[in-house]
């Protein structure tokens, strides 16, 4: 080989590198790709957002991916770009922490990503704002099950051009197969899951999450607004704890591997920041000095295992004693490193601090109305839980009830904070609580999201509810107010002095032919428990 020719062979393998990757396929037809999932954007600090795709590929084992963002829809004015590459590792999601510049701090902002010359969707974003704005709008949810009913929530959240930023509390999308949990209009509404079975393997949890990502309303929410979200239990599977769940059994594998696999799946699908062991979702955001949002794990990394209120009774007796006893043992529902994690966090600086978490964080105690009622009227499940009706004895004990030494340390952990709201999901239907601690000092508020289509007090007890509504606020002395009976999101228009909340529902999750109801709306005052 002459030097020439190593001189030319030299240059060529250096061109290549700098080239997109093209493998071609074996016929003679251009590789094609596909935007079909859409775009995301999730984890918005005041310099930085993700930016999310997928691309679906058809002969290209990798793929280099153009992202571009502008400060106009028509990407006339890029103000930053970037490529990044993909691959089958990565299931051909595509990801982009992308550093805005400081002018467009707070603004609305545009960004695209192309590969193979086809463009994706346009989506909308922003980053927080630094400077301390007049009011921001958050909106919060939880708990959507693609075949119990259409995301029309998500889309009133789209269509909601007053909402900065979109807080997910979990439960994004659930195990079940076919036939398993609310799927019974599974088939008539054309929603039934893919894979069919219930998701235990990677490839079932990246099937289920294309499921739910081919929802056009679920589409169009991640396109129009940022996301935050924290997991609950059915990104895993159902009642999960540390080591295990409820709904996980031996001829399964192991837990941890299950665990393993839906954590992949998790951070390949939503637009979420990656840092180190991604069991540790927790973290924060700012803005200003109006909003310190703290985002909490209580459901996966060190929670403890849920007492099972089942064992303590004895047909339809129950051994209030063993119960209380056991239930007031220390138990870890945060553990110690989030616990430090959340002390160092929590400032008095911040006019309100947030709190972004999955489950119930007050007493909540069932009602006595249930006494009284006929049993014949309900499922047969909940007849030994009507002796628990009217007496303060939690029910259940996979919410913060289970944990009540951990909630004190909570308590005493956020108290040097100026105002304080804990938002919770997981439960299906709406709560306004105050909190108080042990000794009467009065902690904060809890926001407790409707469902976006998962089952609520009303597909249990249909007419009764709103009896059973009345009767849980006059059971439990620090409820404000409740609502079992509609679905949909809670949104939050925060101001220095005050917090305007609207819990916006919709007339149905069984029909595309909804309407929006009026909403239910609160002030929260700073620093001050509601009346």
């Amino acid at each position: 080989m002459n030097k020439y020719r190593r001189k030319f062979l030299k240059s060529l393998a250096l061109l290549l590198l700098f080239l997109p990757i093209r493998i071609f396929p074996s016929s003679s037809k251009e590789s094609v790709i596909s935007f079909k999932y859409g775009v995301a954007s999730g984890d918005p600090t005041n310099t930085n957002v993700i930016l999310w795709t997928k691309i679906l590929p058809m002969g290209n084992p990798e793929i280099r991916v153009r992202w571009e963002v502008s400060s106009s829809n028509d990407f006339s004015n890029l103000i930053t770009y970037g490529h990044v590459r993909t691959n089958s590792r990565k299931d051909y999601s595509v990801k982009v922490d992308a550093k805005i510049p400081k002018q467009f701090n707070g603004k609305k902002i545009y960004y695209r990503f192309l590969a193979d010359g086809k463009n994706s969707d346009i989506g909308t974003t922003s980053t927080l704002p630094s400077e301390n704005p007049n009011n921001f709008n958050i909106a919060f949810c939880s708990c959507s099950n693609y075949p119990a009913g259409y995301f029309n929530a998500y889309k009133e959240i789209a269509k909601n051009k007053k909402i900065d930023l979109v807080l997910h509390l979990g439960d994004y999308l659930y195990e079940y197969g076919h036939g398993g949990y609310a799927s019974k209009d599974a088939e008539q509404m054309g929603r039934v899951v893919n894979p069919k079975h219930e998701m235990v393997s990677l490839d079932d949890y990246r099937k289920r999450y294309a499921t739910y990502r081919s929802d056009p309303d679920l589409k169009l929410l991640h396109q129009t607004k940022p996301m935050i979200s924290v997991w609950d239990d059915h990104e895993f599977t159902n009642d999960s704890w540390q080591k295990g769940a409820q709904n996980h059994s031996k001829d399964e594998g192991t837990f941890a591997n299950r665990k393993k696999n839906a954590l992949k799946a998790y951070y390949e699908w939503m637009p979420i920041r990656e840092k180190g062991r991604k069991d540790k979702i927790w973290r924060n955001f700012k803005v200003g000095n109006l909003i310190n949002l703290m985002m909490l794990d209580t459901r996966s990394y060190k929670r403890d295992k849920q007492l099972d209120i089942e064992r303590y009774f004895t047909g339809n007796k129950f051994n209030k004693t063993a119960y209380l006893q056991d239930l007031n043992k220390p138990r870890k529902l945060l553990g110690k490193e989030q616990f430090n994690w959340l002390k160092s966090k929590t400032d008095s600086s911040f006019k309100w601090s947030i709190f972004g978490q999955q489950i119930l964080v007050g007493p909540k105690y069932l009602p006595k109305i249930l006494r009284n009622v006929d049993k014949v009227n309900f499922p047969e499940y909940l007849h030994k839980y009507i002796s628990l009706a009217g007496s303060e004895i939690p029910y259940n004990p996979d919410q913060w009830d289970g944990y009540p030494k951990e909630r004190e340390k909570f308590y005493k952990a956020i108290m040097n904070s100026q105002s304080n709201l804990i938002l919770a999901g997981d439960s299906h239907n709406s709560w306004l609580s105050n909190l108080f601690d042990k000794k009467e000092n009065f902690i904060g508020i809890e926001i407790g999201a409707p469902s976006i289509s998962s089952p609520n007090f009303i597909d249990t007890f249909g007419e009764f509810t709103d009896s059973l509504d009345k009767s849980f606020i006059d059971s439990n002395k620090d409820l404000i107010w409740t609502n079992g009976k509609n679905k949909g999101y809670v949104e939050l228009n925060i101001f220095s002095e005050y917090v305007d909340v609207k819990f916006n529902f919709i007339s149905s999750v069984k029909t595309k032919n909804y309407k929006r109801l009026k909403p239910i709306n609160f002030r929260i005052n700073q620093g001050k428990a509601l009346s």
